[in-house]
């Protein structure tokens, strides 16, 4: 069973935690979710699903950054500040939900990722 994202800290370029935020992951809803920033990748976990998933690969998405085809920050009125990753198949969309410490990271993985994706 994947227990959030196990990655060596020395392959890390960033990482951001929303425990009782919300987020999108390759159409399912999740609260709590875990994003990671490698040089050539991105790692994204879903912590809990309304939904009964059996196959774990549902709550682990890995998107190469090779292939993502975009990245939006939004301010959303309802939910805060957001961050959407459009993948070649799944998209991920990350949740602040007016947490103003969790939007501050949501922008510096932003930030992160329009860098690494230059």
């Amino acid at each position: 069973m994947v227990d959030g994202i196990l990655l060596d800290a020395s392959h890390l370029k960033g990482k951001v935690k929303g425990g009782r935020a919300g987020a999108e992951i390759a159409g399912m809803s999740y609260v709590g979710y875990e994003l990671a920033v490698t040089e050539r990748s991105i790692h994204v976990y879903g912590d809990h699903c309304n939904a009964d998933i059996q196959d774990e690969e549902y709550r682990y998405l890995v998107i190469p950054l090779d292939s993502v085809r975009g990245v939006e920050l939004k301010d959303l009125s309802d939910r805060g500040r957001c961050v959407q990753i459009h993948g070649p198949d799944d998209g991920v969309t990350l949740y602040s939900e007016n947490q103003s410490s969790l939007s501050k990271n949501l922008k510096r993985v932003f930030l992160l990722l329009s860098r690494l994706l230059a």
